[in-house]
C-alpha cells in the first residue's frame, strides 16, 4: 500500500456536545488534512454517537469499544454476543454485558487462554487413544502415532463405518460381504488391547449401510440406509429395529447422535 494510504488517528474533544470523535484519515499532506478534518467534523457532530465518530474518506460512521457493536439506529452502541461467533470458546459460552465467559462440560478443564478445554485427566485414566480405519483394518494408536499394542489390528473386509461404545468400551464397525453386510463388535482394554469379537447377526437390512452411529448412554444402533432413503434403529442386540425417518430423505450419507441432548 503507498504511503499516502497509511492510515492516523486525531481525536478531537467537543466541549459542547460533550463528545470525543475519533478522525480516521489518509496521510496526505497537512492542508489537506485540515480541509478532510474541517468538511467532515459537522457531520460526525451530526451523527450524535454514543461512543465514537470514525473519519473516512467516504464518509463518517459510529462505531463501539470492544464487546459492544452499533444498533440498528447507526449511532447507539448494543452488547455483542459473542458467543454467537464461531470459535468464540472451545465448549460453552455465556454472554455478558459488554464480554463474554467460557466454561468447559463435566470432565474438561479450562486452559490459561480461558477458552479452549483439555480432558480433566485422572492417575488411573487411560491414555487417549485414537481408531483409524481404511477399507481392511482398524487400527488404536496413540496420539503419538505409536500403535497402543501388537493386536490392536482388525483385518477385516471392507469395513464401511465404525462407533465406539464408550460405556462398554467397545468398538463397532460394518464389514462388507458379497451377500450381505455384517455388523461386529470387540472389547478394548485400558491398554488397547482388542479382545473377545463377535457379530450381531439379528439386524436385517444392513447390505446398503455405509454410516451409523451409536447412542453411548442406550447403546442404540442408528443406521443410514442410502438405498431406501431411510434412517432406522436398533437395540444393542439387534432384536428390535424401528424406522425413524423415511420421508423428505434423499440420499443420506451421514448420521450422528447426541444423547445429552435426546437427538
Amino acid at each position: 500500500m503507498a504511503s499516502w494510504l497509511s492510515d492516523y488517528i486525531i481525536s478531537y474533544k467537543d466541549k459542547q456536545a460533550g463528545a470525543e470523535i475519533e478522525i480516521i484519515a489518509f496521510q496526505v499532506d497537512l492542508a489537506r488534512r485540515l480541509l478532510f478534518f474541517k468538511q467532515l467534523l459537522p457531520e460526525c457532530k451530526q451523527m450524535q454517537c454514543q461512543f465514537k465518530c470514525a473519519m473516512f474518506r467516504n464518509g463518517t460512521a459510529c462505531y463501539c469499544e470492544d464487546g459492544y457493536e452499533v444498533g440498528t439506529d447507526g449511532k447507539t452502541c448494543q452488547d455483542l454476543n459473542e458467543c454467537k461467533l464461531y470459535g468464540t470458546c472451545s465448549q460453552t459460552c455465556a454472554n455478558t454485558d459488554g464480554s463474554y465467559t467460557c466454561s468447559c462440560v463435566e470432565g474438561y478443564l479450562l486452559q490459561p487462554d480461558k477458552k479452549s478445554c483439555t480432558i480433566k485427566r485422572e492417575p488411573n485414566d487411560s491414555p487417549p487413544v485414537l481408531l483409524i480405519t481404511n477399507s481392511e483394518t482398524i487400527d488404536v494408536v496413540y496420539l503419538n502415532g505409536s500403535r497402543a499394542s501388537a493386536l490392536a489390528s482388525i483385518r477385516g473386509s471392507g469395513i464401511q463405518t465404525l462407533d465406539y461404545v464408550y460405556s462398554k468400551d467397545t468398538i463397532c464397525w460394518i464389514e462388507s460381504r458379497e451377500s450381505s453386510n455384517q455388523l461386529k463388535c470387540i472389547k478394548t482394554s485400558k491398554t488397547g488391547m482388542l479382545t473377545d469379537e463377535w457379530i450381531i447377526s439379528t439386524i436385517p437390512n444392513l447390505h446398503n449401510i455405509q454410516q451409523m452411529a451409536i447412542d453411548w448412554l442406550t447403546g442404540n444402533f442408528y443406521f443410514v440406509d442410502r438405498i431406501s432413503d431411510t434412517i432406522f434403529v436398533c437395540n444393542y442386540n439387534g432384536t428390535v429395529c424401528v424406522t425413524l425417518i423415511d420421508l423428505d430423505l434423499h440420499n443420506p450419507r451421514a448420521v450422528a447422535v447426541d444423547p445429552s441432548s435426546g437427538w
